[in-house]
């Protein structure tokens, strides 16, 4: 009996290992980073719990027209979050570390409790298998279902203990940037926002892990669930410190508010053009642009957000130090935006004069584009660019080209207004 096999199939290992205590005391000990691996398990669990009590709605909020009556989708998603745990717990229990020492804590979570939790969340999932045979899950059965899965893991003490961690003011569930910047400094109004954001980034660095992996990406509404609760609490503690600061806050005051707006915007950005959609999204192209959007538009705007209210603390707080992928990202946006700007001069000057010389030149262009900065795009929109760069190499009768140049520079025009309003490029006004 491997990992790998928890991978793949974690009842399998249930009903044929018979899993207990003693079971697991048999199988060889493997090296884990045990607090790594349920710091990821708690902002899953985390997830799950969100996500659970919204009724697989975690987004209702927002949603415009009638919700699809089927939950069966959601409650699908929920099941692989939870063997996502199940496989965490399971590395955690067969950690030498953990073996040698059954009676240890990770987090003030006690070793021995999280067996328990382990078995607990086995046994649920061979309910919701159950579920998931039918065709049709109504809403009212969702609930029930999820009531019922929620009263078993806040039974658990390990349960209790992993989910609020997330939300635990310590530097362990922080960005390891972020951890260093706060650790040792006093406590402030501005301090402490500068922790909430990094909480929530840490939530948000699960998603893009599994962008970089290519995982399956629907579960990660899951975690997007946590993200959203966790930005709307964040969103009235601000708010609520604002109002009791006052005007006498001044510059205090000032940067809380900024934050918090700016915060509402970009969530609500985030889930009303993407995240709501996803659900439904059966390509999983679909999903992963829907994914990947979603991803770079809060942790962008949140590092931004991060990196601003810190050197406000510091002034010589370096962006590219606090978030290391920032000064990759600036320099490929900058980029991006330079070379969109050069192909819609070549687009407009072919569609004036479309003669060999215009289209030879655009076309050049476009195929040096696509081989180069094409991947800075979002993968929603490298699909539709390309389509237009197949239609104008093929096409060859003017009366033909000439219409199609013209939607293209448009949707460059649309494109480029997108690519700079990406945050990482605030502050760095486009000069031609």
């Amino acid at each position: 009996m491997t990992i790998g096999l928890i991978e793949n199939d974690v009842e399998a290992l249930v009903s044929d290992a018979g899993f207990s205590t003693a079971a697991i005391s048999n199988i060889p000990p493997v090296a884990v980073n045990v607090p790594q691996t349920l710091l990821e398990t708690a902002r899953w669990l985390g997830g799950v719990d969100a996500f659970a009590s919204a009724g697989g709605r975690p987004f209702a909020d927002q949603r415009i027209g009638t919700a699809d009556p089927n939950l069966r989708r959601e409650l699908r998603i929920l099941q692989m979050a939870l063997r996502r745990c199940a496989h965490h717990l399971f590395t955690v229990l067969v950690d030498e570390s953990a073996k040698a020492d059954p009676s240890s804590e990770f987090f003030g979570i006690a070793g021995s409790s999280i067996p328990g939790l382990s078995r607990t969340i086995r046994g649920e999932l061979f309910q919701l298998d159950a579920a998931l045979r039918g065709d049709t899950i109504t809403a009212s059965e969702f609930r029930f279902i999820a009531d019922g899965l929620l009263a078993k893991l806040r039974s658990e003490p390990a349960y209790v203990g992993l989910v609020s961690l997330v939300d635990r003011e310590t530097s362990e569930n922080l960005p390891r940037t972020v951890a260093a910047f706060v650790e040792g400094r006093e406590p402030s109004p501005i301090l402490d926002t500068i922790s909430l954001f990094g909480r929530i980034l840490a939530v948000l660095d699960l998603v893009g892990g599994m962008l970089e992996k290519d995982e399956p990406l629907k579960p990660a509404v899951v975690l997007f669930s946590k993200v959203h609760a966790m930005t709307g609490d964040l969103i009235e503690r601000l708010n609520r410190r604002v109002q009791r600061l006052g005007e006498a806050g001044g510059a205090v005051t000032d940067s809380l508010d900024g934050a918090s707006y700016t915060a509402a915007v970009e969530l609500k950005k985030a889930v009303s053009q993407e995240l709501l959609g996803i659900m439904a999204t059966r390509s999983a192209i679909g999903v992963y642009a829907r994914t990947e959007a979603a991803y770079a538009q809060l942790s962008e705007s949140f590092q931004q957000i991060v990196t601003v209210l810190s050197r406000e603390l510091d002034d010589t707080v370096d962006p590219n130090q606090m978030f290391p992928n920032f000064a990759a990202k600036l320099e490929y946006s900058k980029r991006l935006r330079q070379e969109l700007h050069s192909i819609a001069k070549l687009s407009r000057a072919a569609e004036e004069n479309c003669d060999k010389a215009a289209t030879d030149a655009l076309n050049a262009k476009l195929k040096e584009f696509s081989v180069s900065s094409i991947r800075f795009l979002f993968y929603k929109d490298i699909e539709t660019f390309e389509r237009f760069v197949e239609e104008i190499r093929v096409t060859r009768q003017t009366k033909d080209l000439v219409p199609i140049i013209h939607r293209f520079g448009a949707y460059l025009e649309t494109l480029f207004a997108q690519v700079s309003m990406r945050s990482v490029l605030e502050g760095h006004p486009f000069e031609p």
